[in-house]
């Protein structure tokens, strides 16, 4: 009888170990997927200011030079 009840203990341990080693690594991976998330959109507003900044810049030339050949229509 104690034989079985020890057993039992034992399987019970080691369910709760393996319960415990999977909530862990489930959340490792939730704070991985999320630290790409936010990786993600750091790039993403970076792109989005660069283009931005370029489109400017673009526009900045693309008037000078308007300006300089004679003033009206500024083709693109």
């Amino acid at each position: 009888m104690a034989k079985k009840a020890v057993k039992r203990a034992v399987v019970r341990r080691a369910v709760k170990k393996r319960a415990v080693k999977r909530a862990v690594k489930r959340r490792v991976v939730k704070r991985a997927v999320k630290r790409r998330a936010v990786k993600k959109a750091v790039v993403r507003r970076a792109v989005k200011r660069a283009v931005v900044k370029r489109a400017i810049k673009r526009a900045i030339l693309a008037r000078a030079l308007s300006e300089r050949m004679g003033g009206e229509g500024s083709e693109m």
